[in-house]
């Protein structure tokens, strides 16, 4: 479900999205929340606090239940006024919080959510359940030792052969650090000759890996020129608070317009056929004259099958031909 789809479901709206800070252990920052009732009859809502475990595949945070132990908490840091918000139709208000970070607070990544949920009665500390309640999502970023230690640990495209320049590349990366890290840079495609064919950027909104995890990005490419053969893509991120940490690796496909080559094989065959017909006929039709001519009586050849057997040969080397570009475009294409 989106931001915008839950929003309306809840009837309310909170900003901002997400909050990113650093603070050092001991320390603590504090900030405002603007929370607008944009439904049309009044409503009461109460703020809930969750760590966020770990991210799903499509890259939604996934989070604790209650009482739940996270390995990368911050819940238990964050103190706001737990009363209950009643706000009319169209009415904003801003609700401060705190986070006071622990001295003896691990280094690196934490996070969670503040969100308005709406209840019948006032939950328990953190006790409802969340749902698709609207929330912020805070990054919070302890110094100290904080590990930055990603690796592109698969990259390969969907499928080996394409029946057209139509490709989709996957590459997984995982995160072996203590803190989100947003991977980004360029995908290549050269082909056999190492002329490059394309440029592509990859992650461009930032989407992150959360850590000891790892997150499949999902890149496509398409032309609308004629290619054919094998090709190499290469792709190479960068990652890190400075963008100076890399990852490197290549996949090879090939791009094979099947239904183009069994024209053409169909083309070459029945050309083929036609042209040793023709060639016969002609030969025989000009043997025949000249037997005709010098009154000469035409020598019957007794292995006159054996002439047959280099013509076979190529139209069953043809067939086969053909027959394995019709399996690959059922199987490709």
């Amino acid at each position: 479900m989106s931001l915008v789809e839950a929003q309306e479901k809840e009837g309310v709206r909170i900003q901002p999205a997400i909050i990113e800070e650093q603070i050092g252990p001991g320390g603590s920052f504090s900030s405002k929340l603007q929370i607008t009732n944009i439904s049309a009859e009044q409503k009461t809502f109460y703020l809930v606090k969750r760590d966020i475990k770990t991210l799903s595949p499509q890259g939604s945070p996934i989070f604790a239940a209650e009482g739940e132990k996270a390995d990368f908490e911050i819940s238990p840091w964050i103190q706001f006024e737990n009363k209950p918000l009643i706000l009319g139709p169209g009415e904003t208000r801003e609700i401060s919080f705190t986070i006071v970070v622990p001295p003896d607070a691990a280094p690196g990544g934490h996070f969670g959510g503040i969100f308005a949920a709406l209840a019948t009665e006032q939950p328990k500390t953190t006790g409802i359940s969340i749902g698709y309640q609207v929330g912020t999502i805070i990054n919070l970023r302890v110094s100290g030792e904080v590990i930055e230690e990603a690796q592109l640990s698969e990259f390969r495209s969907e499928r080996l052969i394409y029946g057209k320049p139509k490709v989709v590349f996957l590459a997984k990366v995982e995160n072996f650090g203590n803190v989100l890290v947003r991977p980004h840079g360029i995908l290549e495609i050269f082909d056999f000759l190492g002329k490059k064919e394309a440029e592509i950027s990859v992650n461009t909104e930032g989407a992150a890996v959360f850590p000891k995890t790892d997150r499949e990005y999902k890149v496509s490419w398409e032309s609308d020129k004629f290619l054919i053969g094998p090709y190499k893509a290469a792709v190479s991120l960068v990652y890190g608070q400075d963008g100076q940490q890399t990852v490197y690796d290549t996949a090879s496909f090939w791009i094979l317009p099947l239904q183009t080559l069994l024209l053409i094989a169909g083309a070459l065959i029945i050309s083929i056929f036609g042209a040793v017909f023709l060639i016969r006929f002609f030969v025989r039709k000009k043997l025949r004259q000249i037997l005709k001519h010098d009154g000469a009586v035409p020598v019957v050849r007794r292995h006159k099958a054996a002439t047959f057997l280099p013509l076979f040969v190529l139209i069953t080397v043809l067939t086969l031909v053909l027959l394995l570009l019709a399996i690959l475009f059922l199987l490709f294409a």
